[in-house]
């Protein structure tokens, strides 16, 4: 066994097995290493650990009683499951080693600004996040995914966290299946039938009505947005932005926020959703607001934005996004589409100043483009 202290951290890192023959050994090793020294948390590396027995528990046991911030980490199943069967896991954080996929052969059948997601075989995808390396954060997506799936919002199934090509990611089951995207790619004469059930996909998600307090209110979420959003706009447009988004009605019907094309998988007849992290509950026009963004908002500042993030040509991007809501309303309605227009550029100054805060023609673009829209409207009442 060795240590090391980082940070008010106090890391031990076990290998091989801790039984009967060593565990007074190791309990020994274990209080020179504390010896003399100040830290707030423990953390029990079990990366190298094959097999744990009754002794070695109680050798845990007891680091457990004298520092109750104690965790177990990167522990094998054969390991997890020793833990998980003596009821460790209910006394102490304990995570699983994840399990490592080798991505490098895979095929890529979708890629977006935070995650790529890879085929594996013909049953198994797999999205890796770019810029997520908090597993916390992860299960907080995979807890969303299943409320949306037990209240009847197709998503695909997913198992766990893994990791691949050194990142974060999600294994997910999904028998032969290709995105939307290249469903639409594949089969322009399909367009009329997959644009009905893009449409009806869309309204069964702002349907559904969703009282858990673990989906976010995506109303609260704009209003946060706002704020970073105050730093770029005059006090009187900030001041009218603020009374919009106050006066939408609030709704407990879920908002799955980017569901375009490359989030939608088709298996046989059936369209499932493989990225929930930004699923909230909440009126619909915040969903239509964040369609716009990658089929219009993307592509006005950056020609070219659209072939290369969504692999599809603007003018298709731009026919989808009109054809969606039109279907959505059941009718060509300008107005309600320039109100939805407010919404998104709301969006897209905060990501702007969010991700890209160098980026003047964009954060310019949409910025003149919100504030020509908050000219013309007083409100932002679309119908429904």
């Amino acid at each position: 066994m060795r240590s090391e202290l980082y940070k008010n951290i106090m890391t031990l890192y076990f290998v091989g097995e801790l039984n009967s023959y060593n565990a007074d050994d190791i309990d020994k090793e274990i209080d020179e290493a504390f010896a003399g020294k100040t830290f707030d948390t423990v953390n029990l590396d079990f990366s190298g650990l094959k097999y744990i027995s009754s002794a070695g528990l109680r050798v845990i046991l007891k680091i457990k009683q004298k520092y109750p911030e104690t965790h177990i980490i990167e522990a094998s199943l054969e390991v997890y499951d020793v833990l998980n069967m003596t009821g460790f896991t209910n006394i102490m954080d304990v995570k699983k080693a994840l399990k490592v996929i080798d991505v490098s052969n895979a095929q890529v059948i979708g890629e977006g600004f935070f995650s790529t997601v890879y085929r594996i075989n013909k049953d198994t995808i797999v999205k890796v996040f770019k810029r997520t390396s908090d597993a916390g954060q992860i299960e907080r997506e995979l807890r969303l995914a299943k409320q949306a799936f037990v209240l009847g919002i197709p998503t695909a199934i997913s198992f766990d966290i893994v990791k691949a090509d050194g990142k974060l990611g999600v294994r997910f089951e999904m028998l032969d299946c290709i995105s939307l995207k290249n469903d639409f790619k594949q089969n322009p004469d399909q367009y009329p039938v997959l644009l009905e059930k893009y449409v009806q996909l869309l309204k069964k998600i702002n349907t559904t009505d969703c009282m858990d307090s673990i989906v976010p209110n995506i109303k609260q979420f704009y209003l946060e947005k706002l704020e970073v959003c105050k730093q770029a706009l005059e006090d009187k447009y900030y001041q009218k932005c603020l009374k919009l988004i106050n006066s939408i009605p609030d709704r407990n019907t879920f908002v799955h926020g980017d569901c375009h094309f490359k989030n939608i998988m088709v298996q046989g007849e059936d369209f499932l959703l493989i990225d929930m992290d930004t699923l909230s509950r909440g009126h619909p026009i915040f969903e239509l607001a964040a369609l716009r963004s990658p089929y219009v908002a993307f592509e006005e500042d950056e020609p070219g934005n659209s072939e290369k993030f969504l692999d599809m040509p603007a003018e298709f991007c731009a026919k989808l996004y009109n054809d969606l809501v039109d279907g959505y309303f059941g009718k060509d309605d300008p107005a309600a589409k320039d109100k939805i227009a407010i919404i998104c550029y709301i969006h897209m100054v905060w990501w702007t100043l969010t991700n890209q805060k160098d980026n003047a023609k964009r954060l310019n673009g949409c910025k003149g483009r919100l504030i020509a829209l908050l000219d013309r409207y007083d409100d932002v009442d679309i119908g429904i």
